[in-house]
């Protein structure tokens, strides 16, 4: 199958609402751990422990969010047909550009690249995917992925 045989890629809104979405699932999981990790932390201080426990649920946060993401961006799209969690929701998928499928390596060099198109709050690979003719942005360019409208 080639590009001219995938469903369009002029799904710029939905590729920001879909980033937004993805986000704030991933904030509110993150979140939640850090309130209940402090709660805990908390009543460890009240029952003598050192003042240093309360960086664990600060690092656990952070690792888990990450891990979130790694799991979110490469291997849910990898194991349930190149989408995020947002991105089902929304009617997206990710493919490369002659139509197959994504391999593993291919979701991880996307994700990698989120540290140049996270930019700004996201806000460079935004500008990206408006500017380029298939609506890509630096991850989808360099993994040569496109992500498409799928309904």
């Amino acid at each position: 199958m080639s590009v001219d045989d995938v469903p369009t890629t002029a799904v710029v809104l939905r590729r920001y609402a879909q980033y937004a979405l993805d986000f704030l699932l991933l904030m509110i999981a993150v979140l939640l751990l850090l309130v209940g990790g402090l709660f805990l932390a908390l009543k460890a201080l009240g029952a003598g422990w050192p003042r240093q426990v309360l960086y664990v649920p600060v690092a656990v946060a952070i690792v888990a969010g990450l891990g979130c993401t790694l799991l979110n961006e490469v291997w849910l799209p990898h194991k349930r047909g190149g989408a995020t969690l947002a991105m089902r929701w929304l009617g997206l998928r990710i493919v490369k550009i002659d139509g197959e499928s994504p391999r593993l390596r291919d979701y991880l060099l996307r994700w990698l690249l989120n540290c140049v198109d996270g930019q700004c709050f996201g806000l460079l690979g935004a500008v990206i995917i408006a500017v380029t003719p298939r609506h890509q942005r630096l991850g989808d360019i360099v993994a040569r992925t496109l992500v498409v409208r799928v309904r």
